[in-house]
C-alpha cells in the first residue's frame, strides 16, 4: 500500500489504478466487523438481501415465513462503531403481507420508494415504501422462484418472473398485467436475470440445466442456449445441450454486461462471454454444498484491479478472482447455510445472511487499515516522500 501511494503521489500511477489497487487490497482484507453489525429482527433463516442502488443505503431482507424487514446502514454516527438499526418491518401476519417463503425481493432501481417481492404463495407485490403496503398485487398460477427488474433506464420497465413452469412471463408494473411470455424451457425456471448493458436482453435459468438469451423484441424465440462445451461435445444435439449438470441456482452479469455468472446445483459455477454465447472454461472448482436444494445469490465486485466473486458455500462465504478462479479468502462466521450476499460498493462492505436468521457485515480489517494509514504519516515516509518530490523539482538541465 505504502509503494502505491508513493507511486501515486509522483504521478507513476494513475488515480483509478491506484483506487482499483486500494479496492483489492481491502477485499484481501476482508473479515467480520469488529465494530459494527446489523440489529437482528427475524424470527426464521433469512432468504434474500437486496441494497437499494439509488442511495446506497437500504438494507432489504425478506426470510422463510413471509416477514420482510429494512434496515438503515449509512453510518451517520461519526464514529467508526454503529448498529445498523431497522427503520421498519412488515410481519407476515398482516392481511397485506406474503403468507410464505419470499423467494426474491428487490428495490426498484431509481428510487427508493418501491420496492418488489414474491413468494411461494403464487403472489408478486409492488409495495409503496412510504405506507408499507402493496401498490399493487399480482397473482400467478404458479409458485414464483425468482424475479428481476432492469437497472437501466429504459422504454420498458418490465418485471422477469420464473415460476415452478416451463414459462417466464413479462409483467408491466405500470399496469399489472402480463405482457409477454418467454417459451423454450422444458420444466421450470429458477433464474432471470437482466443485462445491465443491453435493455432488451434478457438471460433465464431452470431446471432443464439449461440458460437462455433473449431479445425480448423478437418474436422467434431465444437468441442462444448457452452449451457448457461450446459445441465440442461428442453428439452434441440442440436438445442435448446444457449449460450445467444440475439446474441454475442463480444468474449475475458483470456491470459492463460483458460477461454473466451462473452458478448450479452441479456445484460449479460458469464463467459466460456474452457477446460470444461461449463457456470461458474459467476453473472455480467445486463448490461442494450439502444443500443442493436451496437458492442461493451471489454477488460481484467489479471495481477493484481483480474483479472479486463472492459465493455462498455452505455456512461461508468463498471469494474468487472472478477471470482466473483462484479463491482470494473465505468468509467464515453463519452457523448455518449462507443462502445471499451483497456488495456494497461505495464503502467496499459485504452483506450476507443465512438460515441462522442473521445478517452479517464484512469488512476491511479495521486494524490492518490502521497501520497503513499510521505508516504512511509516519516522519519517514513524510521525509522520503519530501526527498522524492525534490528530486523532482530540481532543474537537471544541462548545456
Amino acid at each position: 500500500m505504502l509503494k502505491s501511494y508513493e507511486q501515486l503521489q509522483t504521478g507513476l500511477v494513475t488515480p483509478n489504478s491506484f483506487k482499483s489497487a486500494m479496492i483489492t487490497n481491502r477485499l484481501f482484507n476482508m473479515d467480520l466487523s469488529k465494530h459494527s453489525d446489523i440489529r437482528q429482527c427475524h424470527n426464521a433463516g433469512i432468504t434474500v438481501l437486496d441494497l437499494d442502488p439509488a442511495e446506497d443505503r437500504f438494507l432489504l431482507s425478506g426470510s422463510k415465513n413471509g416477514d420482510l424487514a429494512i434496515h438503515d446502514v449509512l453510518n451517520n454516527s461519526g464514529h467508526p462503531s454503529y448498529t445498523a438499526e431497522i427503520i421498519c418491518r412488515i410481519r407476515r401476519n398482516t392481511e397485506y403481507s406474503h403468507r410464505f417463503c419470499i423467494t426474491s425481493a428487490q428495490w426498484y432501481p431509481f428510487d427508493t420508494g418501491l420496492f418488489i417481492t414474491s413468494s411461494m404463495d403464487h403472489k408478486l407485490k409492488i409495495w409503496d415504501t412510504n405506507i408499507l403496503r402493496p401498490a399493487d398485487t399480482i397473482s400467478m398460477t404458479h409458485k414464483i422462484s425468482a424475479l428481476h427488474m432492469s437497472n437501466l433506464p429504459s422504454e420498458h420497465t418490465l418485471i422477469a418472473v420464473a415460476m415452478e413452469h416451463p414459462h417466464v412471463v413479462l409483467v408491466d408494473p405500470r399496469t399489472g398485467s402480463r405482457c409477454h411470455e418467454l417459451r423454450a424451457h422444458c420444466i421450470g425456471v429458477s433464474a432471470v436475470r437482466w443485462s445491465p448493458f443491453a435493455e432488451h436482453l434478457l438471460a433465464t435459468g431452470g431446471r432443464d440445466n439449461k440458460i437462455f438469451f433473449w431479445d425480448i423484441r423478437s418474436a422467434n424465440g431465444y437468441l442462444r442456449s448457452l452449451d457448457q462445451h461450446n459445441g465440442e461435445a461428442v453428439g452434441n444435439k440442440k436438445d442435448m445441450i446444457t449449460a450445467h449438470n444440475g439446474r441454475i441456482s442463480s444468474l449475475k452479469f458483470t456491470d459492463n454486461g460483458l460477461y454473466m455468472v451462473s452458478h448450479g446445483t452441479d456445484n460449479r459455477i460458469r464463467l459466460w462471454d456474452v457477446a460470444l454465447c461461449k463457456n470461458t472454461f474459467v476453473n472455480y472448482g467445486s463448490i461442494q454444498s450439502i444443500y443442493a436444494n436451496f437458492r442461493v445469490s451471489l454477488d460481484l465486485c467489479c471495481d477493484s484491479s481483480l474483479p472479486a466473486l463472492f459465493v455462498p458455500c455452505n455456512n461461508s462465504i468463498n471469494v474468487y478472482d472472478l477471470f482466473t478462479g483462484c479463491r482470494i479468502r473465505t468468509l467464515i462466521g453463519h452457523f448455518s447455510l449462507v443462502t445471499s450476499c451483497v456488495f456494497r460498493s461505495t464503502t467496499h462492505e459485504l452483506y450476507s445472511s443465512g438460515n441462522d436468521m442473521t445478517i452479517l457485515l464484512w469488512t476491511p480489517d479495521g486494524e490492518k487499515e490502521l497501520e497503513a494509514e499510521r505508516e504512511i504519516h509516519s516522519p519517514e515516509h513524510q521525509r522520503v516522500t519530501e526527498n522524492a518530490e525534490s528530486s523532482f523539482d530540481t532543474d537537471s538541465w544541462s548545456d
